[in-house]
């Protein structure tokens, strides 16, 4: 893990599936888990479900990836 300036970390795991745990959900719940301000965010079409041992550090957002950057968009007036 490389050094990091103070401040918040978001963790967003976008549309990752049950192949990878290794390469991007394992690291992701260990670096939620360390750092003190950092919070992970999980959205995915095919599930909701954040990590329990993280608490209130994770949340989990089942929705189709696409459609959500799309109303996000919409709904900052760009």
């Amino acid at each position: 893990m490389h050094e990091r300036g103070a401040g918040r970390v978001l963790l967003l795991e976008r549309g990752v599936g049950e192949m990878t745990p290794g390469i991007i959900t394992l690291p992701f719940w260990s670096m939620a888990a360390k750092l003190p301000d950092a919070h992970l965010l999980s959205v995915n079409i095919s599930g909701d479900s954040a990590p329990l041992q993280l608490g209130s550090k994770a949340e989990a957002i089942q929705a189709d990836l696409g459609a959500l950057l799309s109303a996000a968009r919409v709904g900052d007036g760009a």
